[in-house]
Order: C-alpha cells, then structure tokens, then sequence
C-alpha cells in the first residue's frame, strides 16, 4: 500500500512531468476518447444534474454525410428550417457539394461544414448525443460505436470540438438507431446494447446511462423484427412523452405475435406524464420502413415506398399529431435501414425548454385549475413576461390567455377559472424570451392541446403521504456521487413524483414517475466540505403537493487530498493534459 502522503508527492512529481511535455502531444485530434478510456480508466461523466432532450424536442440542425443517402429534395426541404451540417472529408468535398447545393436550390445560408473522414452516412448511429448538464449548458455524449468504423466512431469528439461544445464519454458500446428517449429520463432500446456489453451488468448499463443521460428508466427490450440489426427504430418512435408509434403487421406475418407483445408491454408501463403510454400504429405489411422517420420541429419527414401502403402510413402520422406538416419522401430504403438512420438532429442548444405535467381527465379544483410548469430558457436571456402564460377555452370556443406568475426556482403557475362539472378544457403553455425564441406545450400547441373534465371538488383528490427520510450514506468525500432512496404512499394509487432539496442551494427535477410504494432513488455530489441536511418531497399526477419528508443529515468532511478543486482547475487550465493525468492519478489513488 502507498500512504497519502506518498500518493500526494508521486502525483506532484507527475504532473510537473506532465506539464513540461509539449502541449501539442495532448491535442484533442491524436487521441482516440475510446483508447483514453482504456488506458486511463477515466469516465468523463457530465455534471449533474444531466437531461437529454427527446428527438421532439426544438433543433436547430441536422447532421448528414456526403457522400449522401438521401436525395436533395430531402435536403432542400430540411434546409428550409434548420441548419444542415454535411459531413465531408476535405475542402475539396466541400466545395463539390456547395456546388450541388447550388444546383439544386438549396439554401446555403442554412448550409455548414464539418470536415472529418468518415466510414458511411449512418449519422444517427454514430452521431451524437446531445444534453443539458448541470452547469445548465449543451453537452455532447460520446460512446462506442458498434461497428468497426473508426472514422465514424470519432464524429462526435470532432463536432464537439469543432463546436466548442463540452464532450463526455461513455463507456458503453451502442448505436443511436437502437435508441429513444421522452427527454424526461425514460429512455427505450432492443436488448442489443445488453448482447453487445457483456462486460456490464444490467445494473451497470442503467447506472451509465443515469450518469452520463440521465435516464432513470431505461426500458431494454426484445427485438420484435427478428433481424440482424435489432435497432429500436426499426418498428418503434417516440412521438410524444406519452405517444409511442409501433409499426402493425397482419395476423399472418411472421412478427405479429412478438409485435402485438411489445404493444402490449408499452400500454401497461407508465409515461413521464404519469398515464399509460397510448400506443399508436402504422400498418408495414411488406416491412416498410415508416417509423423509420425524422422529426425537425414542426415537420416529420416519413420514408415512403411507392406503394399503395403509402397514404395510410402518412395518414397514421397525421392523425396521431395533429398540426404537424408530414412530408413523404422516396429514397433507397430497406426495412432497416431509411431516413432516421441516415440523419442526426441537432437539439438548439439555446432551446426555450418547458416542462410541464398536463393536466388529464377528471380534473377538480374550488379556486380553478392550477397550471405549474418548469420554463428555462437556455439562451440566457430573460423571459417576456407578458407573452409567457397558457391558452385555454372550453369546449371548442375562443382562446382565453392568463399570464403565468413566477415561482421561483424557474417554475411559473396560472389557474384557469373554475367550471361547472363536465366542462371540457382544453390548455397549452406558450413561453417567449428575449432570444426571439417562442415555444408550446405541447410542441405543436393549439392544434393537440391538452385536455381536461372539469369534475368534483378538490377535497376528492388526497396528496401523498409525507416521504420517509432519505436513507443512504451519512458521510462521504467532495466530489463524489452517492446514491439516496425514499418511499411515499398514495392513498387514491396514484403516481407520484419527487423533489429533492440538497441543502446547497441545489434542486432536483420532479422526479418520476413512480407507483405509490415504489422506493424512489435520486443521486448528488456536493462540492465543498459541511454538512447537509436532505430532504424530499412528493406529489401526485394532479399537483398535490406533500411537506418536506424528515431531514436526513449527510457530512462530507475534507479529504486528505483535495481533488475536487485541483482537478477542476487543471481541467480548466488544460483540459487536454487533464484527461491523461487525471487517469493515471485515479490508478496510482487505487493502490
């Protein structure tokens, strides 16, 4: 064993040693973030807390490759509206395509280049994974691609950098084809990315994914289409948070069986919004590739085939989001493989985000309906107050608007009046902020907003039970992450949600869903020496809202070394330098 005091003066000599090395033998571009990974041991985790935004969510671009895989009127159709980003491998590429952009009308003000060699146009597979980190900034998600492409497998690190964009890596092997999330920590893939880390645990693939997305429902299922590639995408999309799209087959085909499961597994879980999923379908009789489509924004571009099978897969679309524009397009699309994989949105790094649960079914209340919502605009620019509150009407009359108040800690409220018994409201959010950015809730707004009965009085809705105090560890170091459950009750059954309150300034999310008596967990690291007394909170599906649970008193004392603040300023520094020192004195402290 080495003492502290050893440990401390072998990484002193180190780092000098590291230092007086040419910074040019750290440049991002000589190292492979996998073989770091390998060498060092290092887990380049996010701070927390970590979201990562769904596909329908806003984007500001879509990331392609030349050579292409789609045609130009796909291009020029997404270049309307968002940036393209064409992956090239030289000047010379590029100038070819801005030649062929001209061409074909295509708008080159909306047109940007990142010149990296790659392997193939599979962008959604190696593309990455973009999130909203704790320092409340865009982040980028790295892992390994599974294929033997190595070109591909470095897109991620060069957007990032060629962004200046922080960059995470995961040590996990996946594809971005054999994933989805509802951008409220519910996550779904094939048991593909179990197969191909036989290394991890179930336990340690969720722990990842909740560390570095933070996904705190990771559902990993059966492949239903029983082929090789066994990609999510291929027969299942997140529409909505509570709208999934699975594709649907005649009782005669050879997946009915296992489709019609996996429909029936998705109806019986539970959505962010705390309601069953509503399952929605598109009938691929001969395979057809139409979940295998894109969302950018308002539009949702559908592969179609040339069949007669065509019109009622982009009717499905439609019906299912309503005020949404579905646009077909032909190309050469297989049943695994058509334009989601071969495109990668890019989230708005500036997004005005609002996280709202709707208000559903019977709905009571004695001074109206209280409407409460998480609005954050990432821009940093302030909201405009007197255009940010919700719509509402009833039945099908006018649209009321009521401005929404703020709470603090970026959550704001509204109460729609109070109806007679019955009533049928209907209620979106809408948020400006000074970045010129508008949004909805839902995305689309008017056209599928949500709904609610107006029914009984508000005593007939009982809150959860205060939460028992958080159980976990009492004492630990700076900087590390510690893992803290609870429990509550819901008399009525229903789902509840979380808040946890780190007494150092810091709030969790609404946390959830989850069943009534289902244990709760949330994680936290704490960056200086106290001690800290947690405490959480619950509500139901409705708002209602319980006391702060027992407090539970956590102590994290000063470490022998302090590598929190050390670490962080070396990063800041060099941050290059960083990754290769920091995983040798993470070896040399496990001695």
């Amino acid at each position: 064993m080495i003492d502290t005091k050893k440990k401390a003066a072998l990484c002193g000599i180190l780092l000098i040693v590291v230092l007086c090395m040419p910074v040019t033998s750290f440049s991002a571009a000589s190292w492979d973030e996998t073989d770091v990974f390998m060498q060092t041991g290092v887990v380049f985790a996010p701070p927390l807390p970590v979201r990562q935004p769904a596909e329908f969510e806003p984007m500001e671009g879509v990331l392609i490759r030349y050579p292409f895989g789609i045609s130009y009127q796909l291009i020029k159709e997404m270049a309307e509206d968002v940036t393209v980003v064409t992956i090239v491998g030289s000047t010379s590429q590029q100038n070819t395509v801005i030649s062929q952009y001209q061409s074909n009308g295509i708008d080159l003000s909306h047109c940007t280049f990142l010149i990296a060699p790659t392997d193939s146009y599979w962008t959604r597979d190696y593309g990455p994974w973009f999130i909203f980190t704790g320092a409340n900034e865009q982040g980028v998600v790295d892992f390994t691609y599974n294929r033997p492409r190595p070109n591909d497998n470095q897109i991620p690190l060069a957007y990032a950098n060629n962004q200046s964009i922080p960059y995470y890596f995961m040590s996990l092997t996946h594809a971005g084809g054999n994933y989805m999330t509802d951008g409220q920590g519910i996550s779904i893939s094939t048991d593909l990315v179990w197969s191909e880390n036989p290394g991890l645990s179930h336990e340690q693939i969720d722990q990842l994914m909740s560390d570095n997305l933070g996904v705190h429902t990771y559902h990993v299922v059966p492949d239903v289409n029983g082929e090789y590639i066994k990609h999510i995408d291929c027969w299942a999309k997140y529409l909505a948070p509570d709208v999934i799209l699975i594709r649907e087959v005649p009782s005669s085909h050879s997946q009915y069986t296992l489709i019609e499961a996996a429909v029936d597994y998705f109806e019986s879980q539970i959505s962010c919004y705390g309601t069953p999923y509503e399952v929605v379908r598109v009938y691929t009789p001969n395979n057809e590739p139409y979940t295998n489509s894109l969302i950018l924004n308002n539009k949702v571009f559908v592969p179609i085939m040339g069949t007669s099978w065509d019109a009622a897969a982009i009717q499905s679309y439609q019906n299912a989001m309503p005020g949404y524009e579905i646009l077909g397009f032909t190309g050469s699309w297989v049943s695994s493989d058509a334009i989601h994989c071969r495109t990668m949105g890019i989230t708005d790094r500036h997004m005005l985000y609002i996280e709202h649960i709707p208000l559903r079914g019977n709905q009571s209340g004695q001074d109206g309906y209280e409407i409460q919502a998480k609005i954050y605009p990432y821009s940093g620019q302030p909201l405009v107050s007197m255009s940010t509150g919700v719509y509402w009407r009833t039945d099908l009359g006018s649209w009321n608007f009521i401005q929404m108040e703020p709470q603090g800690d970026d959550l704001y409220h509204a109460m729609i009046p109070l109806q007679e018994n019955g009533t049928v409201v209907s209620y979106y959010i809408h948020a400006e902020d000074a970045s010129d950015r508008t949004e909805n809730h839902p995305y689309i707004g008017a056209a599928d907003a949500h709904v609610f009965t107006a029914y009984g009085d508000v005593q007939q809705n009982t809150p959860p039970e205060i939460p028992q105090q958080p159980s976990g560890q009492t004492s630990g170091k700076v900087g590390a992450i510690y893992l803290y459950s609870t429990v509550t009750t819901d008399v009525d059954g229903d789902s509840v949600f979380y808040l946890w309150d780190w007494d150092d300034g810091n709030f969790s999310d609404w946390i959830g869903p989850f069943s009534s008596d289902e244990t709760a967990t949330a994680q936290h690291s704490w960056s200086v020496k106290g001690t800290y007394s947690i405490r959480v909170k619950a509500k139901d599906v409705y708002g209602k809202e319980t006391d702060w649970s027992e407090p539970l008193a956590v102590t994290m004392p000063r470490n022998t070394f302090s590598r929190v603040l050390f670490f962080e300023r070396l990063e800041r520094l060099f941050p290059n330098i960083f990754l290769l020192f920091f995983g040798i004195f993470n070896r040399i402290n496990a001695v």
